[in-house]
Formats: structure tokens, C-alpha cells, sequence
């Protein structure tokens, strides 16, 4: 019974984790099941995790507008 007990206290927090890992993951295009997967096998640091790629995707996407922004100015 004690096992049981442990096990739903374990299971509990890792699909919370899994969930808001998939949706960060899904939410800027990446693989919602692979996230999940990855948010369940490792709670809470894979929400970290996501969050850091999301914002490496984001940064490195202004990057790259802001280079076609400057290559579609007219040389002089």
C-alpha cells in the first residue's frame, strides 16, 4: 500500500511537468510528444529547459529578420 502511495505522489508532479513541457514545446513548433516524453522523464527541469530553447528559437529568428530587413535596403 505504501508503494502505491509513493507511486501516485511520483506519478502526480511528472504529468503536470510533462504537460507544461509539451505545451511550451508545442506552442513554438516543436515535436508535442517528444516534449511530453522529455517533461515527464525529467519534472520540472525540462520546463526550464523548453523555456531556454523557446528563447534561443526567438532570438535567433529577430536575428535572422533582422538581416533580411538589412539586405532588402538599396546600396548606395
Amino acid at each position: 500500500m505504501l508503494l502505491l502511495d509513493l507511486a501516485a505522489w511520483m506519478l502526480f508532479p511528472c504529468l503536470i511537468s510533462a504537460l507544461i513541457t509539451a505545451y511550451i514545446a508545442h506552442m513554438n513548433d516543436r515535436s508535442l510528444w517528444r516534449w511530453l516524453l522529455f517533461g515527464f522523464c525529467v519534472p520540472f527541469v525540462a520546463i526550464f529547459v523548453a523555456m531556454f530553447v523557446t528563447y534561443l528559437d526567438q532570438k535567433r529568428q529577430a536575428t535572422r529578420e533582422a538581416e533580411q530587413a538589412g539586405s532588402d535596403r538599396p546600396s548606395a
